[in-house]
């Protein structure tokens, strides 16, 4: 009986705990979103493959995706990506010398790419920006290789370092990076020749939220 009553009697104050602990996640959680920007990217990819497979000429291709971008400060930020990025490229005479394979082959890589930036704003309208990217090898040219139809040239993922500058226009936003592959992506023979993604990302951004 006394153990129900001191339930009984404390039951008002269990509820106000409750409903505190509520409105403190509840609170913390919208100041942590007022942190937060999204938004929309979409540009171009001028990258090159390196080796002795490849043309060494830059190609065109594209990526787009979504950001988030959260304020850690006034001056500093964290920059989370996810990309479709599509690089290209050609193989070059020696291709065919090296690996049996087909020379001046049009090559096309698409990837899923998450980079994440570490963000310093000296002004509001600039930010500096550095960090890694993971690339997924989502899809390639095949048929290399005629004696090896079914082989896939290229591993299915790669590691990269890119830095670079972005103008804040409103919800407008400019970009510009350099991505540094440093990893071998080369899945046929790695010990043969070192193919590593490197080059310039333009882009323009929207901001959403």
């Amino acid at each position: 009986m006394k153990l129900s009553k001191q339930l009984k009697s404390s039951k008002p104050l269990i509820v106000l705990t409750i409903v505190l602990l509520t409105l403190t996640t509840a609170t913390s959680y919208a100041q942590s979103l007022q942190n937060w920007q999204f938004g929309l990217k979409a540009g171009a990819n001028i990258f090159k493959l390196t080796g002795r497979s490849f043309d060494g000429k830059t190609h065109f291709g594209f990526n787009g995706g979504a950001y988030g971008e959260y304020k850690i400060s006034n001056q500093w930020g964290i920059q989370p990506e996810l990309l479709y990025s599509l690089v290209q490229s050609q193989t070059s005479a020696d291709f065919n010398s090296i690996f049996g394979g087909v020379s001046y082959q049009n090559i096309s890589l698409n990837y899923i790419s998450v980079p994440v930036f570490l963000t310093f704003k000296p002004v509001p309208e600039l930010s500096i920006m550095v960090g890694p990217q993971y690339d997924f090898l989502a899809a390639q040219t095949t048929h290399l290789y005629p004696q090896h139809p079914d082989t896939k040239a290229f591993s299915t993922s790669d590691f990269s370092i890119a830095f670079g500058g972005q103008l804040n226009l409103n919800k407008v936003k400019i970009g510009l990076r350099y991505v540094i592959g440093l990893v071998n992506v080369n899945g046929y023979n790695a010990d043969s020749d070192q193919w590593k993604i490197h080059g310039l990302q333009a882009y323009l951004g929207f901001r959403i939220k």
